[in-house]
């Protein structure tokens, strides 16, 4: 299970919401100067991101690094009868599948926050609050619809020797719910995509309406919508890429594609850092001292 790809994303995971967890406990103890719907959304995400790394060494991470002859195989080989009732594994093999449903439509939903932000320049925030608990009620019920026959049928480890790991299988044929997946990944990106676009062109005839701290909490946005582009296209060189498996672009994908996806979870709490003065500012003087008088002389107020 010690594999060296293992240790290195577990040790980047781990400082990554080390940093993130910080970052919205600053923002909860300071809630009076982040009472927002981004700086709301931004916490949101940290929860379903949270839910995202931690049950992904259940169903992927752990199981595909161990070998059958590794220390703790048998906690796999457990779990490896389809007809015997492995509860809760299915209920963590549906979050699998739910949370990339999840996390694609959050990036869109920050998308479409900045997006509103440059329309309505003034008055954004007096609709943002009474239609963002709709809006995550939405994207938490309609993936566990999707991927229900995952949590209502039996799942299992089954030990795959060309792999020489585990891998977590259903009894349930998972390919619709996949293609559902994909087709639902390319269109909310392509709103995505829009969004961003729309919100660009907008920032150009606005050019001293918008404050930089928007404009810096919009690049936040902006970037994550870059690395949802690009685990999309990962996602479909993989998925699109099997008859063909073995040429160079689907082998780099499928390198790829554990980074990427970790990227697309992780990359919040560093672009919100970098953009971000008020939050650097904040965190230093929460809880980086050292840090305060490199930037002591920026304001407060400013993004």
């Amino acid at each position: 299970m010690l594999t060296v790809q293992f240790l290195i994303t577990t040790a980047y995971g781990a400082a990554s919401f080390y940093l993130y967890t910080l970052i919205v406990y600053m923002m909860i103890r300071r809630w009076n100067e982040y009472n927002t719907t981004f700086f709301k959304i931004f916490i949101i995400e940290y929860c379903f991101n949270l839910i995202t790394f931690v049950n992904s060494f259940i169903t992927l991470r752990a199981p595909q690094n161990t070998c059958k002859e590794c220390v703790f195989a048998f906690l796999f080989d457990r779990s490896s009868s389809s007809i015997v009732d492995n509860t809760p594994l299915q209920y963590f093999f549906t979050l699998h599948y739910a949370m990339a449903y999840i996390q694609y439509s959050m990036i869109f939903l920050m998308a479409l926050n900045r997006l509103s932000m440059v329309i309505l320049v003034n008055s954004y925030e007096k609709y943002w609050k009474p239609a963002l608990p709709f809006f995550i009620a939405v994207i938490v019920i309609f993936p566990f619809y999707m991927t229900w026959p995952i949590a209502s049928n039996n799942a299992y480890y089954l030990y795959t020797p060309p792999m020489g790991a585990y891998a977590t299988k259903s009894v349930v044929d998972v390919t619709d719910i996949l293609n559902n997946l994909i087709y639902f990944m390319l269109g909310i990106t392509i709103l995505t995509a829009a969004a961003n676009v729309l919100a660009v062109i907008r920032l150009g005839c606005l050019p001293s309406r918008i404050s930089g701290a928007e404009r810096n909490l919009f690049t936040v946005s902006f970037v994550s919508a870059i690395i949802q582009l690009l685990a999309l296209g990962d996602t479909l060189i993989l998925r699109f890429g099997v008859s063909d498996a073995m040429s160079a672009g689907t082998q780099t994908a499928k390198v790829l594609m554990p980074f990427v996806s970790d990227l697309l979870t992780l990359n919040h709490p560093w672009t919100l850092m970098y953009f971000s003065t008020k939050v650097r500012l904040s965190m230093a003087n929460d809880h980086f001292p050292s840090l305060r008088k490199r930037i002591s002389n920026i304001p407060s107020s400013v993004y």
